[in-house]
């Protein structure tokens, strides 16, 4: 049977290597960076995405391209690189891999394992697979795993920076951005009865607006207590030009589509035309009673964003224009400061900002 990788923790793995110094210097990691400054591309995107795979599972065997391979270790390692190695390339490593969409699609990477009997096209990519192969049968463990994707993600900076020089132009690569989304990751693994999830998405608002030509206002309302006074709204109430625009109502514990409901009609009472509702990572709900909740309310014109917080994160993180680790700290506790919020939640948020966004 096929191993299962869990997606989130696979790019809980991926963020934290690309955090992580290079502490190899042997003949594996001039593999690694042989392949990732070679000119076969699909093999850049197996080799990142095997040593993935095995630094999350150490049951994997990276030697696998299919779930269907008869290798002891076998898992979708197509299903990973696209759902995972792309998006975080095309987020953090400005394409360096090479810039693919679905690059399991090509030939290279449809054969079900990798062997010496694939075929390829010329000399140089049969040294690369023959490199590849070494490379994944010599790893063992997750922890030396773990160690080679670092290096692999520091060579990768390097081939960023050849690329700048080549093309004069200018990579904008941003850590802060990196070490906010890990933050983030961080701090929605716990709840603090939802708070930690209100935290988070009201200082993206408040950045995110706060850069807007027009003067907004992004009101945060004690947990659980939203709608106690006339003028809260949501859990999080956005104005412009001091009416009211929208309202975000946040969940960080299993709901229902009365739940949803209950959210959008207080908006629709106060006359917004959209709205938003963010939930936990660990949360539960009825998926199809919850699509035919939202088909409802869109039939009538109603605009919908229902998204979980990672991936409202990242949106936010990616079309705000300036964000800067210390601005994302200074909204986050004001809001903190503005809800009043509890000790322990004040206490996982600083335990976090001290270990990932303090340098």
């Amino acid at each position: 049977m096929a191993i299962s990788i869990d997606r989130g923790q696979a790019e809980k793995v991926l963020l934290a290597a690309f955090r992580m110094r290079c502490t190899k210097n042997d003949d594996l990691c001039e593999r690694i960076e042989a392949i990732l400054n070679g000119t076969h591309k699909t093999y850049r995107y197996i080799l990142v995405n095997g040593l993935l795979a095995k630094a999350t599972s150490a049951a994997v065997n990276p030697l696998a391209l299919q779930a269907g391979s008869e290798v002891k270790g076998a898992f979708d390692a197509r299903s990973l690189c696209h759902k995972v190695v792309v998006p975080f390339e095309k987020d953090f490593l400005h394409n360096a891999l090479g810039g693919s969409n679905e690059p399991f699609l090509n030939k290279p990477a449809r054969f079900t394992e990798l062997s010496p009997k694939n075929a390829v096209r010329r000399e140089k990519d049969k040294e690369a697979l023959l490199s590849l192969i070494h490379i994944f049968t010599t790893i063992q463990s997750s922890a030396a795993a773990k160690a080679y994707l670092a290096c692999a993600l520091h060579y990768l900076h390097d081939r960023i920076e050849k690329l700048r020089i080549i093309n004069e132009k200018t990579s904008a690569y941003n850590p802060d951005l990196i070490e906010i989304y890990e933050f983030i990751t961080k701090f929605c693994e716990q709840s603090n009865e939802g708070e930690n999830l209100v935290l988070t998405v009201a200082a993206l608002e408040k950045i995110y607006h706060f850069g807007l030509q027009e003067p907004y206002s992004v009101l945060t309302h004690k947990i659980n207590q939203s709608g106690v006074s006339s003028q809260e709204i949501g859990d999080i109430d956005v104005f412009r030009n001091g009416v009211f625009s929208y309202a975000i109502e946040v969940k960080d514990k299993d709901f229902t589509s009365y739940d949803v409901q209950h959210a959008f009609d207080k908006m629709i009472k106060n006359s917004a035309k959209k709205g938003q509702f963010i939930f936990g990572q660990n949360v539960k709900y009825n998926a199809k009673k919850i699509e035919a909740t939202l088909k409802k309310y869109e039939q009538k014109g109603f605009f919908i964003l229902f998204q979980d917080i990672l991936s409202y994160a990242k949106i936010m993180l990616f079309k705000t224009d300036s964000i800067e680790k210390q601005k994302f700290v200074g909204a986050l506790q004001d809001t903190a400061n503005e809800i009043n919020a509890k000790p322990a939640t004040k206490k996982r948020m600083q335990m976090l900002l001290q270990e990932i966004l303090s340098e």
